[in-house]
């Protein structure tokens, strides 16, 4: 996920999602899906922007690669934040882009101090 600063256009937004997945795509890795989460107000100002707009890709690349692709990231101007996360599963199974949008598995719940079962 990243986040561009207030005063980028859509076609800026565009421009960052193609260069975001080009550099994916040379790093030898695969663009699953990208996704415009829209604009919203910060929390706080970033960088003089009190408004954002938010974009998501998901990803598949090794991880030898992906430190080139977080240096290229921090490095373009127009991001203000940007967070990448690793999805794994809890019983250690690969995460293919086929089971990357399945939650996990129900789990029972326990009764615990002070609950009922």
């Amino acid at each position: 996920m990243w986040i561009l600063g207030g005063e980028t256009s859509e076609d800026d937004g565009e421009a960052s999602v193609g260069k975001v997945s080009q550099l994916i795509v040379d790093s030898g890795g695969e663009v699953i899906h990208t996704e415009l989460w829209g604009r919203r107000t910060l929390s706080y100002p970033i960088d003089k922007n009190v408004e954002g707009t938010y974009y998501l890709a998901r990803f598949s690349v090794e991880p030898d690669s992906l430190s080139s692709v977080k240096d290229a990231i921090v490095a373009d101007q127009t991001v203000i934040r940007h967070l990448i996360t690793k999805l794994s599963s809890r019983d250690g199974a690969k995460v293919t882009p086929q089971t990357m949008d399945a939650g996990p598995p129900e789990r029972p719940r326990r009764a615990g101090p002070g609950r009922r079962s």
